[in-house]
């Protein structure tokens, strides 16, 4: 693993990207904060940028909606407009 400032990545960007296509590349700046340069084509394919718990609630809409358990947009507002009158009178 190769590490380097932001000003030494900023002067040699070719340089540390050809790097970067074989072993990870830190890229460190001020207040510790830091940054991995990787591929795409390394990143695993079954990787997601997804949370587990993202995915599990678009399950569960993708099947709510598949069995009928949805609601009107208009029966939603009108819920709403009872729960939080406020948010309407403006």
């Amino acid at each position: 693993m190769e590490a380097v400032s932001v000003t030494e990545f900023r002067n040699n960007i070719k340089k540390y990207l050809d790097i970067a296509k074989e072993e990870e590349l830190v890229i460190y700046r001020s207040k510790n904060e830091s940054f991995v340069i990787t591929p795409l084509k390394k990143i695993d394919k079954d990787i997601s940028l997804l949370s587990t718990a993202q995915k599990k609630a678009i399950d569960e809409a993708l099947d709510d909606v598949a069995n009928g358990r949805v609601h009107s947009h208009e029966s939603v507002r009108e819920e709403t407009k009872k729960r939080f009158p406020h948010l309407f009178n403006r």
